[in-house]
C-alpha cells in the first residue's frame, strides 16, 4: 500500500538571548544552538513528552532521527465519545484520543516541517504558537527566548506588489538578528538597534490611506528580504483588479509533500529526499512552493 502525501509547511525557529549581556546561566551553559539541538534530539529519542498548555494536554513521541534531521510525532489529547454494544442498550464510553501531525525539524538550518491535518489542528498557526511556547519555556532557563516564523514562497510577494493597482500598507515583524542567517547589512542594523533597545521583536510598518504608498526594492528589499529568507512576518494590504486584498506570510508559507507513515519508519532513501526538501527551504532562493 502506498502511504499518503501530506502537505508539510515550512517554518524557521530563532533563538535570541533575553538581554544583549552575556548573563552568567549563559557562560555556564552550552551555546543555544546546541542547547535547542539537545531538545530536539530528546524529543525525538524519548518514547513520550508531556506538555501541558491551560487546560490542553499535547504529547510528543519520538519516531526517527539521522544526522541533523528528527522526525517527531505532536500530539494533541482530547475527550471523545464512543458508542460501544451493551447487554441492553448502547452504551457510551469515554476515551482519551490522541490524534497526531509529523514534525520534522532539520536542527542545522533551524527549519520545522510542519504536517497540515485540520482533524488534529484546525489553525496551522495555533499548532505553531504552542510549539513556540514549549520551546520557548524549555529555553527560558537557559535565559534564551524562542519565535518560530513561517519561510514564505519565493515568487508570491512581489508578486503581489507589481500586479497591485493601489497599496495601503506594508507591515513587517523581524526577529532580534541571527548571526547566521540573513544580509549583513540589515543584520548589522538590527543588532544595533538590540543593543540600544535589547528588544526581542523589530515591528516596522508603512500606510497610505488613499492607497499611494510606493514599495520599492532598493528601498526596502532589504528588510523585506529578511523577513522572507531568515524568518519573520509581513502583512500587505492592496488592491487588485478592483478588489482590496490583505495577505500575510501566514497565507504565503511554503509548503511541500512528503510520504505520512503509520507505523514503518523512512528508508535511506527517502530521508534523503526529506534532506534535500529541508535544504531547499533554507535560502528564498532554492525555496519552492510544491504542489500535489
Amino acid at each position: 500500500m502506498i502511504d499518503k502525501r501530506s502537505p508539510f509547511y515550512a517554518y524557521r525557529y530563532l533563538v535570541t538571548p533575553i538581554s544583549a549581556q552575556i548573563t552568567i546561566i549563559q557562560q555556564l551553559n552550552k551555546s543555544k544552538e546546541e542547547l535547542m539541538t539537545d531538545m530536539i534530539r530528546n524529543l525525538a529519542l524519548n518514547t513520550k513528552t508531556e506538555y501541558t498548555k491551560g487546560n490542553k494536554r499535547f504529547l510528543f513521541y519520538g519516531f526517527q532521527e539521522k544526522g541533523d534531521t528528527y522526525i517527531i510525532k505532536f500530539a494533541r489529547e482530547t475527550d471523545e465519545k464512543i458508542y460501544i454494544e451493551g447487554e441492553s442498550d448502547i452504551e457510551i464510553k469515554e476515551i482519551k484520543e490522541a490524534k497526531f501531525v509529523y514534525l520534522i525539524i532539520d536542527t542545522k538550518h533551524q527549519i520545522i516541517l510542519l504536517e497540515r491535518n485540520v482533524s488534529v489542528f484546525q489553525q496551522i498557526e495555533a499548532t505553531i504558537n504552542v510549539l513556540a511556547d514549549f520551546f520557548r519555556n524549555q529555553m527560558r532557563q537557559f535565559d534564551y527566548v524562542v519565535n518560530i516564523y513561517p519561510l514564505v514562497s519565493k515568487r508570491k510577494f512581489w508578486s503581489y506588489v507589481e500586479s497591485a493597482e493601489e497599496i495601503y500598507e506594508l507591515s513587517l515583524e523581524m526577529n532580534a538578528p541571527n548571526l547566521f542567517f540573513g544580509n549583513s547589512d540589515t543584520r548589522d542594523i538590527l543588532q544595533e538597534i538590540k543593543n540600544t533597545t535589547n528588544n526581542e521583536v523589530f515591528d516596522i510598518s508603512f500606510k497610505n490611506k488613499e492607497g499611494k504608498l510606493k514599495i520599492i526594492r532598493e528601498a526596502l528589499g532589504g528588510y523585506i528580504d529578511y523577513v522572507r529568507d531568515v524568518g519573520g512576518k509581513y502583512l500587505l494590504k492592496f488592491k487588485r483588479n478592483g478588489i482590496r486584498e490583505t495577505k500575510t506570510s501566514e497565507t504565503d508559507t511554503a509548503k511541500t509533500y512528503i510520504e505520512r507513515k503509520k507505523s514503518e519508519k523512512y528508508s535511506d532513501e527517502e530521508m534523503q529526499d526529506i534532506k534535500e526538501k529541508l535544504t531547499s527551504m533554507h535560502t528564498l532562493e532554492s525555496r519552492e512552493d510544491e504542489d500535489e
